[in-house]
């Protein structure tokens, strides 16, 4: 078994969203591994995915502030293979920081957690995006007493990292983004609004206030099914899909899956509606289709975003993967060669795989190699 780690919580108090509101009591749940050293000089910030937690390494099977969906699931870290003594984010070189998104349900403040009144925040709990995500985290960056990072962003948390590294690019050291690009495609930005639609139309929904105990499961797992399709190869379904068909596990009524690729995405949806909160998910999908970096950095163009990483010298590490249907290889070499015409020093790689955008989840080894090369060289 991974060794035991505990989460930590840290209290921002009232804090101003950027649509203008501000919320009491909001907190952010976070984990670190490895030791900061006394110049505290050696600190990587690390984002999670979209439904992820800031559970990267180790074993943790206590998480009172998820409630119920902190699962069995959930209590080997997301990253081991990649995080500890020897490995890529070496926890004997570097202090690693991961911290659970605004709007989540695994400790941080989002519709799922308890508010200043006693009632969950539900409906009350406003949308976020990029932008919070990188406030919140730079105050608890602040909180440990650290004014300078090396960021890692996968998926979703790549995207976050831009708009952090723009907004605090004093205080990025390097940053190294796997399976994201500098914008959601138009296909996404559906997509997104799609899962939203699923969880709303769902009767149970009944505008975002609904009971713990009685959730809207069935438009969570549709939700979860039209995502999952992106998440994987889809060509390579099939063979990756367990043979035989299962039964409608509660969010069917009339028809039964005939084919395992049914079966498969069905027991994906059903076993994500167990571990996630449905507000939490609309407000998570949200930040990943309405995801634009110029509005969030007050820029008219990309290549104004991309002109201040190489004013203030920051290096990135791109890495895409051949078969990914959300980010496309052709995205990524195209968002690396407006990062280089504008003068920033930028790696590209592409990695072959046949797990689609699941795959620095899946196979963190194919990556150990150039993330390890970068944070050394940087």
């Amino acid at each position: 078994m991974s060794c035991t780690v505990r989460t930590h919580i840290f209290r921002i108090g009232d804090f101003t969203f950027d649509n203008g509101e501000t919320l009491p009591g909001i907190q952010l749940a976070y984990e670190t591994y490895g030791t900061l050293s006394p110049e505290k000089d050696n600190a990587i910030l690390l984002f999670h995915a979209l439904t992820g937690s800031h559970h990267a390494h180790g074993y943790n099977d206590d998480l009172p502030e998820a409630g119920r969906y902190w699962r069995p699931e959930n209590y080997e870290g997301w990253w081991n293979n990649m995080i500890g003594p020897g490995k890529p984010l070496d926890t004997n070189r570097y202090f690693i920081i991961c911290a659970n998104f605004l709007g989540s349900c695994y400790g941080s403040s989002g519709p799922a957690s308890v508010a200043p009144d006693g009632k969950r925040w539900g409906n009350r709990f406003p949308l976020v995006n990029a932008c919070d995500q990188s406030r919140a985290q730079m105050l608890l960056l602040d909180h440990l007493g650290i004014d300078k990072v090396a960021v890692v962003g996968p998926s979703l948390g790549g995207m976050i990292s831009l708009v952090l590294a723009y907004h605090f690019a004093e205080r990025v050291r390097s940053v190294i983004i796997i399976a994201a690009s500098c914008n959601p495609t138009i296909e996404h930005r559906l997509a997104g609004f799609e899962q939203i639609a699923a969880v709303e139309i769902d009767p149970k929904y009944r505008g975002g206030d609904y009971p713990e105990d009685d959730p809207p499961n069935r438009g969570l797992a549709l939700g979860r099914i039209i995502s999952h399709k992106f998440f994987v190869y889809q060509r390579g379904l099939e063979k990756r899909a367990r043979k035989g068909v299962s039964d409608r596990k509660g969010v069917l009524e009339w028809y039964t899956p005939t084919r395992n690729t049914e079966s498969y995405m069905l027991h994906q949806g059903t076993k994500f509606a167990l571990r996630f909160d449905a507000n939490c998910y609309i407000r998570i999908i949200n930040m990943w289709s309405g995801f634009d970096l110029c509005a969030f950095t007050g820029t008219k163009k990309r290549d104004e975003v991309f002109a201040r990483f190489a004013q203030h010298g920051i290096p990135f590490m791109l890495f895409a993967i051949n078969t990914d249907c959300c980010f496309k290889p052709r995205d990524i070499s195209n968002f690396h060669r407006c990062m280089v015409k504008n003068g920033v020093d930028c790696g590209y790689a592409c990695i072959r795989s046949e797990k689609g955008h699941d795959s620095f989840l899946l196979e963190p080894e194919l990556y150990e190699a150039g993330i390890a090369a970068c944070l050394a060289r940087h």
